[in-house]
C-alpha cells in the first residue's frame, strides 16, 4: 500500500512535467515529423521529448496552469 501512496504523491506533485513531457514532447515530435519530413532520427525525437520536458518543468516551476 506504501508503493501505491508514494506513486500518488509523484504523480500530485509531477504531474505536470509528466504532462509536458508526454502530450507535449508527442506534439512537437508530430511536427517535426511534418515539417522536417518522415525521417525517423532518434535526434529528432530526443529533441522534440526534451522541448516537452522542459516546457513541462517550466510549466510547474513558474505555475503556468494553461500548459495542461
Amino acid at each position: 500500500m506504501k508503493v501505491i501512496t508514494l506513486f500518488f504523491e509523484h504523480i500530485t506533485t509531477w504531474g505536470l512535467v509528466w504532462f509536458g513531457l508526454i502530450f507535449w514532447g508527442s506534439i512537437f515530435n508530430a511536427i517535426f515529423n511534418y515539417f522536417l519530413g518522415d525521417s525517423h532520427s532518434l535526434a529528432f525525437a530526443l529533441t522534440a521529448y526534451l522541448l516537452g520536458l522542459i516546457l513541462g518543468l517550466l510549466g510547474k516551476y513558474k505555475g503556468w496552469s494553461w500548459i495542461n
